[in-house]
């Protein structure tokens, strides 16, 4: 049993190729397994049909240098999908 499956997304790896329809497995906060886990169960399982499915992003254009580390900036990047600032 995973952690937490992501059942039905269109998964976008980030390479631009076209997206494809996946569940995602995580065990442990690392990606487990991809692909069609039908039958597959976890202790947390979100139904992702008709969304889209990502790696988070990586901001390299960020402006708000000081104030990264203020929780109400960090929220506000998480909610549009970045992981990651480069400064």
């Amino acid at each position: 049993m995973f952690d937490l499956l992501v059942r039905g997304g269109t998964v976008l790896d980030g390479t631009g190729a076209a997206g494809r329809r996946a569940d995602i497995a995580v065990s442990a906060d690392r990606i487990a397994e991809v692909g069609a886990l039908d039958g597959t169960r976890a202790t947390t399982e979100i139904d992702a049909t008709g969304r889209y499915v990502m790696p988070g992003f990586i901001d390299a254009h960020v402006h708000g240098d000081a104030a990264v580390f203020d929780p109400d900036v960090q929220l506000a990047a998480l909610r549009q999908g970045v992981t990651t600032f480069v400064l």
